[in-house]
């Protein structure tokens, strides 16, 4: 992460990358989700507030990818331990870092419905869900990284953020929540295919509705602090049979939350340092 990237991701609490992920990555990843049509489900994040201007279909989700029948599991496994992803998770992170939540992918035609504006910022400190900065270092609770697998212009709607909000001391209105107030300050991210945003769960965030022709495609992997977790579930405290399968590096990002003898993913993406007592 050089210094432009700290410095925007401090002042914004979030940060695009630009042509993270290669045409053949891309390329991989839409061709498993089009093998597995099979496996689209409907969003059951569902949370408009009741705000006309969010509402619209239901948003379609695919889950479980990291569990499809390969070859359409392995792009999927392929970025959990990603060698370009690491240096950011180490700078928002220090050494020692995990998967939270399952990896999905958030989709819908144009019509689909958005999220109201949600996030921790700073006016309560949230022990899963924050942002600090102490000696020259970030550090954060729960990130989320997603990596867009179709184009997204300024307007076409998914993402949005408020710029800065990480570090709010106020309540957020509520009809700045729900977009109907105010909207200057919501910024729609637009992206490329291939363009990676990572984003603090402090920094108020949602969905607005999809207005383009074309599918979103919006791939999120979650990950925290090595030493806790926000959501239940799979990766709270063991592991499944098929992360076997998996690279060290790729388990290690699997493991549940501690810290003493931890499995550390190291900068080339494949050692994995054993063992760590501090």
């Amino acid at each position: 992460m050089n210094d432009t990237e700290k410095f925007l991701f401090d002042l914004q609490g979030f940060l695009k990358v630009p042509g993270f992920l290669a045409d053949a990555e891309v390329d991989a990843l839409n061709a498993a989700f089009d093998a597995n049509e099979d496996q689209r489900g409907e969003d059951g994040n569902h949370n408009t507030g009741g705000s006309d201007v969010l509402e619209g279909r239901r948003r379609g989700i695919f889950t479980g990818m990291l569990e499809w029948e390969k070859p359409h599991c392995l792009p999927f496994r392929a970025l959990l331990a990603h060698k370009k992803l690491i240096p950011y998770l180490d700078a928002l992170f220090g050494r020692g870092w995990k998967m939270d939540h399952s990896p999905f992918m958030l989709c819908g035609s144009k019509g689909a419905e958005g999220l109201i504006l949600h996030g921790s910022t700073s006016r309560h400190f949230n022990g899963a869900q924050y942002y600090t900065y102490a000696n020259d270092q970030m550090r954060c609770g729960m990130i989320v990284c997603q990596f867009q697998l179709a184009d997204v212009a300024e307007g076409d709607g998914g993402l949005c953020v408020i710029p800065g909000s990480h570090k709010a001391n106020f309540p957020l209105p509520q009809k700045i929540c729900h977009w109907q107030e105010h909207r200057e300050v919501v910024y729609n991210v637009p992206c490329k295919t291939g363009d990676m945003v990572v984003f603090n769960e402090a920094t108020l965030h949602g969905t607005l509705p999809w207005t383009a022709e074309h599918e979103r495609r919006s791939l999120l992997y979650r990950y925290s602090p090595k030493y806790l977790h926000f959501a239940g579930g799979t990766y709270q405290t063991s592991q499944p049979a098929w992360v076997g399968e998996l690279t060290e590096a790729q388990q290690a990002v699997l493991e549940p939350p501690y810290i003493y003898n931890r499995p550390l993913v190291e900068a080339d993406g494949e050692t994995v340092v054993r063992p760590r007592t501090g």
